[in-house]
C-alpha cells in the first residue's frame, strides 16, 4: 500500500463512495491510471466496489471501503472496528440508499475542487469535511444540532485569500420553500458565511435568485451543473453568481464575502495516512 493508496482510504472512511474519475481528479493524472489503481485495490481486498444495470449498459463502478480496511484503518487509530456483518449491511444499504446519486454529486464538488487546485500553483483545497463531520461539530461545539446541515464544509484558499465556505447540493427534489428554510437558518446561526448551492439547472438557479433572495443575500452564491460543466477552471473559477439584483454577477471563489468562520475539528478524526501532495485536503 502506497501513501496514495492510504491517503484514499482515509477519504473513503470520511466520505463513503467515490467514482473512479472522482478518484482521478484527487489523486492521478487520468482516469485511465485511476481506474487501473482501483481495479489492483479492489483485487488485492482494500476496496468493494458495486454498481446498478441501466437500459443500456450499467453504470460507473462506485468505490467504497472493504473489511480489511476498515479493519486496517481501525488499528491505526486505535480503535475497535464495526463487525463484518454490520459492514456488509453497511454496503448493502449504500449500494441501494436513495441519497447515492446526492453523496456522488458532494463528492464530484469537492474533488473538483482538489483538480482545480492541482492544475494551478497557488490555490488549494486545504479542508473538506463530510455532512456528518459538520454535524458533529456543530451539535458538539456550536450546540446548533438541527438547525442547518450542511452537505458539506470546505476552505479554499488562493493565494492571500482564504475562503470557508458550506455547500448545499441540490438536485432539484427540494421545494423552494426548503431552501428558502435552510437560507433563513444559515443567516440566523451562520451571518456572512459564505454558502455555495450547487443548482442542478440555470432555471432553478433563476427561481432561486428572484424568489428566494429578492434584493439580494450577503454570502449566498450559486451556480449549475451546466456551468461547471463548460467552465475551464472548474467550480474555483467565475462561476459563483452572488450580489443584490441588478448589480449581480459571476465571482471566482476566492472573490465570494467570508466570515472568517472555520470549524475547528481537534477532537475528531481527519485520517492517518501521510497526504502525498501539498494539494490533498485534509478529510474527516
Amino acid at each position: 500500500m502506497t501513501d496514495r493508496d492510504l491517503y484514499l482510504l482515509d477519504v473513503l472512511a470520511a466520505h463513503r463512495v467515490l467514482t473512479a474519475e472522482q478518484v482521478a481528479a484527487l489523486l492521478y493524472p487520468s482516469v485511465d491510471r485511476a481506474q487501473r489503481r482501483l481495479l489492483a485495490l479492489t483485487r488485492r481486498g482494500a476496496l468493494e466496489r458495486f454498481r446498478a444495470r441501466v437500459y443500456p449498459g450499467s453504470q460507473a463502478w462506485r468505490y467504497t471501503l472493504s473489511y480489511p480496511a476498515v479493519q486496517l484503518l481501525a488499528a491505526g487509530r486505535a480503535e475497535r472496528p464495526m463487525s463484518r456483518s454490520a459492514h456488509n449491511a453497511a454496503v448493502l444499504r449504500l449500494a441501494r440508499s436513495g441519497t447515492l446519486e446526492h453523496q456522488l454529486g458532494v463528492n464530484g464538488f469537492f474533488t473538483s475542487l482538489a483538480r482545480d487546485a492541482a492544475a494551478r500553483p497557488g490555490t488549494r483545497l486545504a479542508s473538506w469535511y463530510s455532512e456528518s463531520t459538520v454535524y458533529d461539530v456543530i451539535k458538539w461545539q456550536y450546540q446548533l444540532a438541527g438547525s442547518v446541515r450542511p452537505d458539506g464544509y470546505g476552505r479554499w484558499i488562493e493565494g492571500s485569500r482564504t475562503t470557508t465556505f458550506f455547500v448545499e447540493h441540490d438536485r432539484g427534489t427540494e421545494s423552494l420553500e426548503r431552501l428558502s428554510g435552510k437560507i433563513a437558518a444559515y443567516g440566523t446561526h451562520y451571518p456572512g458565511m459564505t454558502v455555495l448551492f450547487h443548482l442542478h439547472s440555470a432555471l432553478r438557479e433563476t427561481h432561486f435568485h428572484h424568489k428566494l433572495l429578492g434584493a439580494g443575500r450577503e454570502g449566498i452564491a450559486t451556480t449549475t451543473a451546466e456551468l461547471l460543466a463548460a467552465s475551464g477552471e472548474g467550480a474555483s473559477g467565475p462561476v459563483w453568481l452572488a450580489g443584490a439584483a441588478g448589480t449581480r454577477r459571476r465571482l471566482r471563489l476566492s472573490e465570494l464575502p467570508n466570515s472568517g468562520f472555520a470549524l475547528r475539528i481537534n477532537e475528531f478524526s481527519v485520517g492517518t495516512a501521510p497526504i502525498p501532495a501539498p494539494h490533498l485536503p485534509e478529510v474527516a
